[in-house]
Formats: structure tokens, sequence, C-alpha cells
């Protein structure tokens, strides 16, 4: 059992001892990502010539707000020539693609969150003598397009998870050094750390310091678009981005409208907000509405072995299969896919648990589908006549585990739920990839009250007597009493409104 806070306070501080990044003081310079030197270079030279200028971004929340975060920057630094792009995914597809570039004529490409495999799109810039510039955080291919690439899984960068959003926020510091501009950059960092939570970015190092001062920044915000927010969330922490702000602007790509979430990122008044936020929200709604109904097709197509779980169909909506293999993984606690067929193909999203490689998992049998993304999420394309022989030889990779968990801390005395507890974990927040916010267990403790909350009364409140005769709230999420066992119950510890202690319960 832990009994003093002075244990808690050494575990947590034991994740970040080998950290080299620990302020914003230590962060690296731009110029130590690879290539990002000659990329501010050919940019400013463009700038300063006015040449054409073309922008391509991605239809997710990292895509979306990497594309704004250049534009905003132009803007501010009064860049004339230039327009911006994110490809709709129902009739352009995922990234930049020679049908795209087509329509216009940009001396100068520069590509936010994708074309880390556009190989084909390189080589047609280069016989049209368009200079085309890769900024990227996904994983390469064995063969990398013949441009000027700007992505720290290619280069020898301090941390290699890092968002698109970070790495154009690197750029744009690096065009700032070249230009020898005064723009304060640090306002960007708003973008920067919303998208670092909804890219699922691991929360150490250098992604870390970022998020804290970008949590820091959208609390005293300097963007029209992150006033609204924190009018409309009253205080901006990891958990509102991941569960409320991430899923609203993704909603927009997933139902092929980036420019309603573009428009009210780039929002000039609070009004032009205010209506691109209820746009947002209209689209979310709907979101959901499909996710449902194929959730529930899904249901009668299931392919299951001992190593995923496929679900297929036919005229399924592309921009919410993402989200239903995510669904799906977690209820199977295995690797998912969920595909529709489209011209010939099964095309998708896959999900898998934590520790579970899915680009590993892929590699051996890349004759047989294409794919692309992070460990634990990918976009994917197969054959329609290959899925069989995909679900049979498809094997789970596991990741290298970590010799003990980091995030359950065991038995903790009742005695030390005080603020001064809640004040070391904040010290260590925020919490999510990579840096799990810690739970607990707890010995009995006589339960005073219970009660239903939320809007659909589907949540559970309860206050627990403690040895000091101060009662603490406890919240279970989607559970009732009848399904809770106590004796096996893990408990998160999180700030309450005004600041009081509260338990949640882990599920």
């Amino acid at each position: 059992m832990i009994t003093s806070l002075q244990e808690v306070e050494q575990k947590l501080a034991s994740r970040f001892k080998d950290s080299q990044i620990t302020s914003l003081r230590s962060l690296p310079h731009p110029f130590d990502l690879h290539n990002l030197k000659e990329g501010s270079i050919l940019i400013a030279e463009a700038i300063k010539k006015e040449k054409s200028i073309l922008i391509v971004g991605d239809y997710d929340a990292d895509g979306i707000f990497s594309t704004a975060l250049m534009v905003l920057f132009f803007n501010q630094i009064g860049v004339k020539n230039f327009s911006y792009i994110i490809p709709n995914r129902f009739s352009d597809g995922y990234g930049i693609s020679i049908p795209l570039i087509e329509k216009s004529d940009a001396e100068l490409i520069i590509t936010v969150d994708n074309g880390i495999t556009a190989t084909e799109v390189a080589q047609y810039c280069k016989e049209h003598n368009q200079t085309l510039i890769i900024t990227d955080h996904h994983t390469p291919k064995d063969s990398l397009p013949d441009a000027l690439i700007i992505n720290p899984q290619v280069s020898g960068f301090i941390q290699k998870e890092i968002c698109g959003c970070f790495v154009a926020w690197y750029l744009c510091a690096g065009i700032k050094q070249i230009l020898g501009h005064s723009i304060n950059l640090t306002p960007f960092l708003e973008l920067v750390g919303i998208t670092t939570i909804s890219d699922v970015m691991p929360l150490i190092s250098l992604n870390r310091i970022i998020l804290k001062k970008s949590l820091s920044l959208l609390n005293s915000p300097s963007f029209i678009f992150s006033q609204f927010l924190l009018q409309k969330y009253k205080n901006i922490d990891e958990e509102s981005i991941a569960f409320f702000i991430a899923p609203l602007i993704n909603a927009a790509g997933r139902m092929g409208q980036t420019e309603i979430a573009l428009s009210f990122i780039l929002s000039t008044d609070l009004a032009q907000a205010t209506q691109h936020y209820k746009a947002l929200q209209a689209l979310n709604t709907q979101r959901k509405t499909i996710q449902e109904e194929i959730y529930t097709q899904a249901q009668d197509s299931l392919l299951e072995s001992s190593e995923c779980v496929i679900a297929y169909g036919n005229h399924w909506h592309e921009g919410v299969l993402g989200i239903l293999s995510g669904k799906i993984m977690h209820s199977y606690k295995k690797p998912a896919f969920v595909l529709t067929l489209k011209e010939g193909y099964y095309q998708g999203s896959g999900r898998a648990p934590q520790g579970v490689s899915l680009l590993q998992s892929l590699e051996p049998i890349q004759d047989l589908c294409e794919f692309g993304g992070h460990h634990q999420a990918v976009g994917i394309k197969i054959p329609q006549d290959h899925l069989q022989n995909f679900f049979s030889k498809f094997q789970a990779q596991i990741l290298k585990q970590q010799e003990e968990s980091l995030d359950d801390f065991g038995e903790i005395s009742p005695t030390l739920l005080t603020p001064e507890l809640l004040k070391i974990l904040n010290q260590y927040a925020p919490y999510g990839e990579g840096n799990p916010a810690p739970y607990f267990s707890l010995p009995p403790m006589p339960i005073l009250e219970q009660k239903f909350i939320g809007k659909d009364k589907n949540h559970t409140q309860f206050l627990f007597q403690t040895p000091f005769h101060r009662p603490i709230k406890a919240v279970a999420f989607y559970q009732e009493l009848s399904q809770i066992d106590f004796a096996t119950t893990k408990f998160y510890i999180k700030k309450d409104f005004g600041n009081s202690l509260a338990l949640h319960i882990k599920k």
C-alpha cells in the first residue's frame, strides 16, 4: 500500500528521469530537423519573389490545424501570392495527388501532415518544374518521394513521434528566421497542442512540454476560435480536447466538409466562430447517426480470429470507419478493421490495442494490401478477392512492452486523498498517450449515497465515507452500481468543480 505522498511523486518523476527536454528553453532549434533549413530558404525566396505557393493539407484534425497554422502565419507576415487546399476524402482521396495539383499552377507546393508516400506526385512536380516540399510525420515506405522531405520519422530528430502541426510550426519558425521577421510564434502553439492530443502523440519529452504550454495559452487565448472554445468549455484541458474539441474538428473531415472546420479556426470575430461552430455541431450529430447505423450492420458481417476482427460491407460511409474500428477494437480487445467495398477494393481503417503495432503486423502481408499510418491506427486498402487471405494471414505483432505498468500505482491509503495529492498529480500532467494518468485501488469504504447523473442519466455518482469523516465524490461513467465490483475497482483521481478532489472509477 502507498502510505506517503513521496511514493506517488517518486513514481511519477521516474517517468521523466531520462528526458532531454524539460522546458521551452530546451526545445531543439528548428534547423535540427533535417531539411528544414533548406525548405525554409526555398519558401523565403519564393515569398520574396512573390512566386505562387500552394499549401496542401489533410482532412483530419491534425491536417486541418496544420493548414490553418500555415495560413495564419502567411497572413500575419504579409504573404500575398498563396492558396491552400484540403482534399475531399470522397472525391480526392487521402493527401496530395496529381489530379489535385493539376488544378493549380503553383510554382512551390508545400504539404502539411501528408505526402511521405507521394512518389508519383513528386515525379509529376519534377516534370512540370514545380518545387515540392513535403512536411509530414507519418512512417515512410521503403522508397521516398524525390522531393525535399521534412519529417522527423525520416531524419534523426530528437523525437520522432510529433504531430504534423508541430512540424508545420517548426517550418514557420525556420521561415521566420531566414526572413528575419519578428512575429511571435508562441500563440500558434495553441493549434499544436490540440493536434498533439487529437493525433494521440506520446506525451513525453518534446510533446509534453509543448502541450503544457499550449494548455496554458488556450486558457488565455490569442485566436478568435480558441477564445470561443474557452467561453464554451470554461476550462480547456487534455480531456476537453480529446472528448469534445478534436472530435468536432474531425467530424468536418469525416463528412467531407473540412472547409467548415477551417473557417472556424480562421474566424475573425466571435459571430463568425459561433456560426461555424454550430455548423460543426450539426455535422457531428449527423456523423453519430451514420456511425450507429453502420455499427449495427457491422455486427452481421464480422470475421473474427484470435489475431483480429474484420467488419466489411458495401456502401458504408468512409468517414466513420476509423471511429468504428476503434470501437470494435475496444470491444474485442484485439486489432480491428472496418472496411467498405469500393471499385473492387475493401478500404477503410484499422485500429490496434496498446502494445500492438499494425505497421509491423501488415509488413509481412503487404503484397495483399496497401496501408499507411501509425502503429495503432492505419488506413488500408485490400483487393476484394484478397480479403479472406488477408484475414487468415494477419498476425498481430507485439511492440516491446514495459517491464511494469506505467499507470497502475496499486493500493493507496485513504488518508492520502487530500488536495496535496491532487497538487502532486497535477505537477506531472498533462496525461495521455505515453504519460497515462495513474490509477489506484482503495480499501473498502462505506457508500453514503448514490445518484444517476448526466444528460441521459447513464453515469453514477457516489459519496464515499473516508477515515477522516469527509465524504469524497466518485463517478462511474456508463455504469450502474450493480455493474461495479468494488473489490477490484480502480480509481483515477481528478479535480472536481471547486478544485476539490474526486474519484473517477476506471471502467
